[in-house]
């Protein structure tokens, strides 16, 4: 009896082991660092996963409830994605066109560029600090879907870790700086398209999580407890 029990209560948290490092470098390292000394934001962040996690378990014992959960989760997940990559795609357009004209101004191009920065933000955070963390624990049984989120999950986290190294730092520093209101030169354009990562690819790899993702979608959870329990 106590074997079984030890095996349950393994698998129970193995979903811990992913998610929990996941929010304390994502949510804790990356976000809270700003505000907090490093070792205490990496413990908030971990904290934060912990506390997600104690909500699955809770939820996991009503399988009807937790298959809404987690269909919702995927659901969200794959809106999310859809608004972060086709979002992505329009930015690069639009600040790729605007940089191809003589006239443009830095000042003009600033103010081009700083919406970007609050959708991002709210998108990026809601995916960071809830959606992906807790499809982790509420999509963690096994089967082809938690494959999926799995894949997800990993290259989402690879991505975010590759935005705060490289991405936010540069274009942080640009948007900081302060820009004439006169024309930019070609070799200024070239400056800002550079500052800027105009070049930025990281639309594909967000289109990828959602095709992947939309496969999840299809298998639905709700439909799959339905069936079990008629």
């Amino acid at each position: 009896m106590s074997t079984i029990a030890s095996v349950t209560t393994r698998k129970r948290l193995q979903p811990f082991y992913l998610a929990v490092p996941f929010t304390a470098i994502i949510t804790g390292w990356f976000n809270l660092s700003d505000s907090l000394p490093v070792p205490v934001a990496v413990l908030a962040g971990a904290g934060w996963g912990v506390v997600l996690g104690l909500l699955a378990m809770w939820a996991n014992n009503k399988p009807l409830l937790a298959a809404w959960i987690e269909d919702a989760l995927v659901y969200l997940c794959v809106i999310g994605l859809a608004f972060a990559g086709c979002g992505g795609l329009m930015a690069i357009v639009m600040l790729d066109g605007a940089l191809g004209s003589s006239s443009l101004s830095g000042e003009a191009l600033k103010e081009l560029f700083m919406p970007t920065i609050p959708y991002y933000i709210i998108v990026n955070g809601l995916l960071e600090m809830v959606i992906v963390p807790a499809l982790l624990f509420f999509g963690w049984r096994k089967g082809r879907r938690r494959v999926l989120i799995l894949v997800t999950a990993a290259l989402y986290f690879g991505m975010r870790v590759w935005t705060y190294l490289t991405f936010v730092p540069s274009r942080l520093k640009w948007a900081d700086s302060n820009h004439a209101t006169t024309a930019l030169t070609a070799a200024e354009r070239k400056q800002a398209s550079t500052d800027l990562m105009v070049d930025d690819p990281r639309w594909i790899l967000l289109l990828g999580m959602l095709a992947v993702l939309l496969v999840a979608a299809y298998l639905s959870r709700v439909r799959e407890v339905k069936k079990a329990m008629s």
